[in-house]
């Protein structure tokens, strides 16, 4: 019955701080911004640091039998911050390697550690990590004595079906979107073979340009001929197009995956088809195609 308990005080703090991410965002950003990794209304990364915290300052052998308001405050401090530390930097590399998706970055945050965590944010965590202590603990410890432990092992089931079909849900949604993304990638390639056949016989110099990322090509083309000209504005022409016919191909769940992901990131060529897709190629198309979706309110 304690698991079900706290499943459910797990479920809460995602909630929460689903509302927390979507209100700060949408105040920064300036307009409504609907955050978390899965569809639903919940962040678990949240829920999973209230219930660590909560098991740590009240059933830890060191903690368990001394009351909230009487744990020292830069003991709370110190292990709330560094266990943050760790929970979000895990997270941030997992979701990652996974999905090649980043749904938070602190690049423009000052002492980060490759956009995942940043110290601002860690302090953050620590003086929630207080507040919780002094403030939402004693109060949850009392609520959950007082619950019916078989209306409680009742809910727990609800939310733990509603959380499991969101997982998958989720999951196979943003797999089907990184298939589309290498299926368009092959198509695009496809459809550039031609521009790189008649570009065959230009010097080396024009057969990188036409293969360069857009901005590079955009540069190199004022010192290489008319004909290479041509076959950049082939490339983006064709990458428009190939943007255009995925956007129309997403589904609901997709696009909202798009509008909340911050970046994606490829660190290895993808093989796919036989081939070797460029990850310069496939980074402009995500941002083509969030731009889009974006657009298309």
């Amino acid at each position: 019955m304690f698991i079900c308990k706290i499943f459910i005080e797990f479920m809460i703090y995602s909630f929460i701080g689903w509302m927390y991410e979507c209100t700060y965002c949408t105040v920064k950003e300036g307009h409504w911004q609907n955050r978390g990794f899965l569809f639903g209304p919940i962040c678990p990364i949240y829920g999973t640091g209230a219930v660590l915290t909560t098991l740590i300052f009240g059933y830890l052998p060191m903690f368990r039998n001394i009351p909230f308001d009487m744990i020292p405050l830069w003991k709370i401090f110190l292990i709330c911050s560094v266990g943050s530390f760790f929970l979000e930097y895990g997270t941030s590399y997992v979701l990652e390697k996974r999905f090649h998706a980043v749904w938070w970055d602190y690049n423009d945050m000052p002492l980060n550690i490759n956009g995942r965590v940043c110290v601002p944010a860690t302090i953050g965590f620590g003086v929630a990590g207080i507040l919780m202590t002094r403030f939402v603990l004693p109060f949850t410890e009392k609520v959950r004595s007082a619950v019916n432990p078989y209306v409680a092992e009742f809910v727990a089931l609800l939310l733990m079906a509603y959380l499991a079909a969101d997982l998958v849900l989720t999951v196979s949604s943003l797999y089907h979107l990184l298939a589309m993304v290498e299926n368009a990638m092959c198509e695009f390639d496809n459809r550039m073979e031609g521009a790189f056949q008649t570009a065959a016989a230009t010097p080396a110099r024009a057969k990188e340009t036409i293969t360069a990322m857009p901005q590079k090509a955009k540069e190199m083309a004022l010192s290489v001929p008319g004909m290479v000209k041509g076959a950049i504005a082939t490339y983006e022409e064709k990458m428009k197009e190939i943007v255009n016919s995925s956007a129309e191909k997403l589904d609901f769940r997709q696009k909202y995956q798009l509008k909340t992901i911050k970046i994606f990131r490829y660190k290895r060529p993808v093989l796919r088809s036989g081939k070797r897709l460029n990850t310069e190629k496939m980074h402009d198309f995500y941002r083509g195609l969030q731009d889009r979706i974006k657009s298309d309110k």
